[in-house]
């Protein structure tokens, strides 16, 4: 399963992603480019990960990649290598892509990448976050299950709108939403499947104070 999660800084984006992600699996393995999701085991290249894996460190809580920003494509390969050669070597795991803008653009997608959005078994689900989808690759968008959506502006919003085949409703509910609320956009709804928006209005019910994001960009008391 793909999810995407975009919306502008400081609204809650890795925080939803991790929840999403612990209710989909106790198995999760994050990039963090940012070096700001904490866990509970770090490593920076695919011997690393796999040792951890071997360890069996992801039943003590989430393994985070935290990439040195030197070589970023090189070392998404490294940890796509480990997860996904075979595509099919585990399965019941969630992976989270922080800043995946930084592996793609409209018109070229990091190959790994490509590879485990379109070939991840059923089992696995995959959630990719961004600031705005204008600069997506049509790998990611079609392949997406659903979209999460905080509030948006201008440019960033139209693109949203337009990848999800919505309308000026849609676009106002976006552009109105309070701060750190959301709306969930179904990309496979039908009338078996369930509702193909849904506002989430109660953030308290995802985020909570070990959501694991250093220097947390939400607070419970703004």
């Amino acid at each position: 399963m793909n999810i995407l999660i975009c919306g502008r800084m400081k609204e809650g984006k890795t925080t939803l992603a991790i929840y999403l992600a612990r209710e989909w699996s106790n198995g999760i393995v994050a990039w963090d480019p940012r070096h700001r999701i904490t866990g509970a085991v770090y490593v920076q290249d695919g011997a690393e990960l796999e040792d951890a894996i071997q360890e069996k460190e992801w039943t003590k809580g989430m393994i985070v990649f935290r990439p040195d920003g030197l070589q970023i494509e090189e070392q998404f390969d490294e940890m796509c290598g480990v997860l996904f050669t075979p595509v099919e070597r585990f399965d019941h795991f969630a992976l989270v892509i922080d800043e995946a803008a930084d592996l793609q653009s409209a018109h070229r997608i990091s190959p790994r990448l490509s590879q485990c959005v379109r070939q991840h078994p059923r089992t696995v689900l995959i959630i990719q976050t961004t600031h705005s989808l204008q600069d997506w690759h049509r790998a990611s968008k079609d392949l997406t299950n659903a979209v999460y959506s905080f509030r948006l502006r201008g440019r960033s919003l139209d693109y949203l709108v337009e990848f999800c085949d919505g309308d000026e409703q849609l676009a106002g509910q976006i552009k109105n939403l309070p701060r750190h609320h959301c709306i969930r956009i179904n990309l496979e709804a039908t009338e078996k499947a369930g509702e193909e928006i849904v506002v989430i209005d109660n953030p308290e019910q995802w985020y909570s104070p070990d959501s694991q994001i250093e220097e947390d960009d939400y607070a419970a008391s703004e």
